[in-house]
């Protein structure tokens, strides 16, 4: 019995020493795994035994693994879920509204308030001298230099929308396939502690799967009592629940006017048949913020350049088809007339009688009159005009777009900064708690290297001692 209670001490003794060697390796492994959260052996005595070459007193019988813990705070992890979807929100929508505030940047160029401004000063020099042709061949070239600047400005927000689209697509397959994955680690968890297997490796791959899934969209995440991840998007429903998963699915769809999708728009829902769509009820994250800037921003941006577009060609043909050119020539529209407003920027175009004759071009009110010039200041002073409401010029119509995106484009920059060093510092709280000391980890190596010699010195002294037993017999 005591022999073999030595025995016993040093076999138990190697094998939490080799645990700890085996889990400092891990860690050290490990150390610049993201998401990976140090492990710690835990060691307890065995129950002793009573020793009858003892005088019945209790002589120890060895130590035992009591179980492999991994150090991390689920308060925290949740703290840099929600910290980490609020960073991915405010860093695509400042990437895409960036985006976007390029395509009124005229630092580069003549943009189109500078073309406006020209357009208006052309007329403003041809009411100087109204029966020449050179000044109305310029009015008519800045016309088209409008109408094409109008065109390029529009064109180009509907291919940023649709450059969001394609983001959309790609996003939603990547977000899906974080849902499989979270079923499957569910099920692999679950497997594994309840035949009583520590399943360390596999909780941090899932909270990191959880952190993921996070930035795309607003979820709510439950333990149920099975130990699986259970996550619920607000307002349209669960996406994991257990071993199971829904998956979304996306199409062109209509126009949205609500919502403010474009024609032929990605559309997510539920199934594929399904015939509401949920797209608008993803909020937050990177989904939420391209939804948001698609639909929104981009959106709004549009509808107000084709009110300017339709205000410019209506107040100017509103005067023009009532006055007469220099050679007599009256009641031509000067753009092509713009029935509704939408679409009013890729509209905008010169009238048939114009493009094919700039003198065609009305300057006064009187036929047969080459000096009067009344028209031609009317519509250069439509410039500063309060057209919209009565109470903003074009300019200033024009610059309230431009602000509008650009102080939302700051804002979002602003808010991803603030945001970044809130994730920096949760990330820096859960390095001092979870994050591996490599040099912390060489010292317990260094300690476990030392109990399994000295456990293994046990084991041969233990041998000895048997040796000696059987030498007795001889």
């Amino acid at each position: 019995m005591g022999v073999l209670t030595v025995l016993q001490n040093g076999k138990t003794g190697m094998a939490a020493a080799q645990a700890g060697i085996a889990t400092s390796g891990h860690n050290i492994s490990n150390a610049n795994t993201e998401g990976y959260s140090r492990q710690r052996v835990t060691t307890e005595a065995k129950n002793p035994n009573q020793a009858s070459y003892a005088n019945g007193s209790f002589i120890g019988n060895g130590v035992k693994i009591s179980n492999v813990s991994r150090i991390n705070d689920s308060f925290l992890e949740r703290q840099i879920r929600d910290g980490s979807r609020e960073l991915a929100y405010h860093d695509e929508k400042q990437l895409s509204l960036g985006q976007i505030e390029e395509v009124f940047n005229e630092m580069d160029g003549d943009g189109l308030n500078r073309i406006v401004a020209r357009f208006f000063n052309d007329f403003r020099r041809l009411s100087n001298e109204p029966s020449n042709e050179a000044l109305k061949q310029a009015v008519r070239e800045s016309s088209i230099a409008l109408s094409n600047d109008f065109k390029r400005i529009r064109n180009t927000l509907v291919e940023r929308q649709s450059h969001i689209d394609s983001k959309l697509e790609g996003q939603l397959r990547e977000f899906n396939d974080l849902a499989d994955r979270l079923r499957g680690l569910n099920v692999k968890i679950h497997d594994a502690e309840i035949s009583g297997r520590e399943a360390n490796d596999l909780h941090d791959q899932r909270d990191l799967i959880l952190k993921r899934i996070g930035e795309f969209t607003t979820v709510s995440v439950m333990k149920d009592s099975e130990g699986m991840m259970n996550v619920n998007i607000p307002g349209i429903g669960p996406l994991v629940t257990g071993p199971n998963v829904e998956r979304f699915h996306y199409g062109r769809g209509p126009a949205d006017l609500e919502n403010g999708s474009p024609e032929n728009s990605i559309q997510i829902r539920r199934s594929p048949h399904a015939k509401e769509a949920v797209t608008h009820l993803f909020k937050g994250g990177k989904l939420g913020a391209m939804i948001e800037v698609r639909d929104q921003s981009v959106q709004k941006a549009l509808e107000r350049l084709d009110r300017l577009a339709h205000g410019i060609a209506n107040s100017v043909n509103d005067l023009h088809v009532q006055g007469y050119s220099s050679h007599g020539a009256g009641g031509n529209p000067f753009f092509k007339p713009i029935m509704a407003v939408s679409g009013a920027a890729s509209n905008l175009n010169l009238s048939d009688a114009i493009r094919a004759d700039a003198r065609n071009i009305a300057t006064g009110y009187q036929p047969d009159a080459p000096g009067d010039n009344r028209m031609a200041q009317e519509i250069a002073n439509l410039q500063n005009v309060r057209i919209f409401d009565g109470q903003t010029t074009f300019d200033d119509f024009y610059n309230g777009i431009v602000s509008d995106v650009g102080i939302a484009s700051q804002r979002a920059r602003e808010a991803f900064g603030q945001q970044k060093g809130i994730v920096t510092q949760m990330g820096k709280m859960r390095e001092q708690l979870s994050g591996v000391s490599v040099d912390e980890e060489v010292t317990n190596l260094m300690q476990w290297q030392h109990a399994f010699d000295a456990s293994a010195k046990v084991i041969k002294i233990a041998d000895d001692m048997y040796e000696t037993i059987l030498g007795l017999r001889r």
